[in-house]
C-alpha cells in the first residue's frame, strides 16, 4: 500500500510540474491519435515496393558492412522501404534486422546477405561477371 502511494505522490508530483504548453501537447496528440493512426495505416498498406536491382542492394550491404554511412541515413531509407523483387524483399528484411554497429554474430548474418545479393547480381547480369 505504501509503494502505491508512493508513485501516485511520483505522479502527482509530475503532473503540478506541467506547463500549459505541457497539456496543449498532450491534448493535440490526444485529438490527433484518432485521425493520425489509421491514415498512417493506410500509407504503409497502400505504397507501392521501390524497383531496386541486386547492384543496389549490395551496395546498401557493402556500404553498412564497412561502416561507410556514418550517419545511418541511407542505411536508414534502405531498410525502411519494401522492394519488389522478392528475394531482394527477404535480403532487405533480414538486414533491417540487424543492429548496427555489427557484432560478430551480425557481420556473419551481413556477409551472408551480401554473398546473396552478389549472386543475384550475378544472375541478372552475368556479362558484367564473366572474364
Amino acid at each position: 500500500m505504501e509503494r502505491e502511494q508512493d508513485v501516485l505522490g511520483e505522479w502527482v508530483a509530475r503532473a503540478r510540474s506541467w506547463t500549459w504548453r505541457d497539456v496543449a501537447d498532450a491534448a493535440l496528440t490526444i485529438a490527433l491519435a484518432p485521425v493520425a493512426i489509421p491514415i498512417a495505416l493506410i500509407v504503409r498498406l497502400t505504397e507501392r515496393p521501390m524497383e531496386r536491382s541486386a547492384e543496389e542492394v549490395a551496395h546498401y550491404l557493402r556500404a553498412a558492412f564497412a561502416g561507410e554511412d556514418a550517419q545511418g541515413w541511407d542505411w536508414a531509407d534502405f531498410i525502411g522501404i519494401r522492394i519488389a523483387d522478392r528475394e531482394l524483399e527477404d535480403i532487405r528484411a533480414r538486414a533491417a534486422r540487424l543492429a548496427l554497429p555489427l557484432t560478430a554474430e551480425g557481420a556473419m548474418e551481413m556477409r551472408f546477405l551480401l554473398a546473396r545479393a552478389e549472386r543475384a547480381a550475378r544472375r541478372d547480369h552475368p556479362e558484367r561477371f564473366d572474364s
